[in-house]
């Protein structure tokens, strides 16, 4: 008697304790997280950038439907923080050395550009009417509004001017350094233009 009695006993407790293994299995959260990261295409590319700024704009956008009153209308003040990558593309540029007469001769195009801007938004105040509100491509639009913005800030300053003045800089040491090796730098630009150099 006594042990069906321990019997029926190890029994109930391994059914309690089964069972709250099993709830607690039940309450246990699973979270599957997976990524694809695809590579698309590498390209050689041959860019000097010589100048670098950073930008901190506010951007505002407003738009409304029908009539410009709070349920169909909508805004966005957005914070761009920007850094902006100017210099030269030189990919299509060309080097031949001439040993007899110790000329390097250089064919590159010298039209400073921005190389490149990369932009950090915050949405500093985002309202939306009951009628009108942003769509996901409207914020992509947002995005690239501003990433426009920012470049068009760039262009109106003073920045490819100062990346042309580095870059002939860079070229007159170059100039120099070549001279001291007793070499001779030429540079041509695509147009086939001799650029001078300052002595």
């Amino acid at each position: 008697m006594r042990l069906l009695t321990s019997l029926i006993a190890c029994l109930v407790c391994f059914g309690i304790g089964f069972y709250a293994g099993s709830g607690y299995e039940k309450k246990t959260n699973h979270t599957n997280t997976t990524s694809s990261v695809m590579l698309e295409r590498i390209k050689d590319v041959f860019k000097i950038v010589n100048i670098e700024a950073q930008f901190n704009e506010l951007y505002s956008h407003k738009d409304y439907t029908w009539f410009d009153v709070s349920p169909f209308r909508k805004t966005a003040i957005i914070r761009i923080q920007a850094n902006v990558l100017a210099g030269i593309n030189a990919d299509t540029s060309k080097m031949i050395i001439d040993e007899k007469t110790k000329t390097i001769k250089l064919t590159i195009n010298l039209t400073p550009q921005i190389l490149a801007i990369d932009h950090k938004l915050d949405y500093y105040d985002l309202q939306q009417g009951t009628f009108n509100y942003f769509s996901p491509n409207e914020m992509t639009e947002l995005q690239e509004k501003a990433k426009e913005h920012i470049l068009q800030k760039a262009l109106a300053s003073d920045l490819l001017q100062r990346t042309s003045k580095r870059m002939n800089e860079m070229l007159e040491m170059l100039q120099q350094l070549a001279i001291h090796s007793g070499w001779n730098l030429e540079i041509k630009d695509e147009q086939g233009k001799v650029i001078p150099f300052k002595n």
